[in-house]
C-alpha cells in the first residue's frame, strides 16, 4: 500500500523547491514511489541536458539503494535529486 501522506509530503516539497522529506521510506515500494515522484517532477521542468544526465545518474543510484533496502542512503540521494531539480 502506498503511504499517501509521505508521497504527498514529498511531492509538495519537490514542487515547492524545498529540501527532500527527511522521512526514510519503510519499504522498497514506498522508496520507489518517491523515486518515481522525483522523476515526474524532473520531467515537468525544462532542464539542461547536463542537468538531466546528472539527475538520471542519481535516479539510477537511488533506485539501486531502494532495491537493496538501503533506505537512508536512498533518502540522501533523493535530497541530491531535489537540489538538482530546484536549481
Amino acid at each position: 500500500m502506498i503511504d499517501r501522506p509521505a508521497i504527498v509530503s514529498v511531492l509538495t516539497l519537490v514542487l515547492a523547491g524545498t529540501a527532500f522529506a527527511t522521512d526514510v521510506p519503510k519499504n522498497t515500494k514506498s522508496c520507489m514511489d518517491i523515486a518515481f515522484t522525483l522523476a515526474k517532477s524532473a520531467q515537468g521542468k525544462k532542464l539542461s541536458d547536463a542537468k538531466l544526465d546528472k539527475i538520471e545518474a542519481l535516479m539510477t543510484k537511488m533506485e539501486d539503494h531502494c532495491t537493496s533496502q538501503q533506505f537512508a542512503d536512498a533518502t540522501k540521494v533523493g535530497e541530491e535529486i531535489t537540489a538538482a531539480i530546484g536549481k
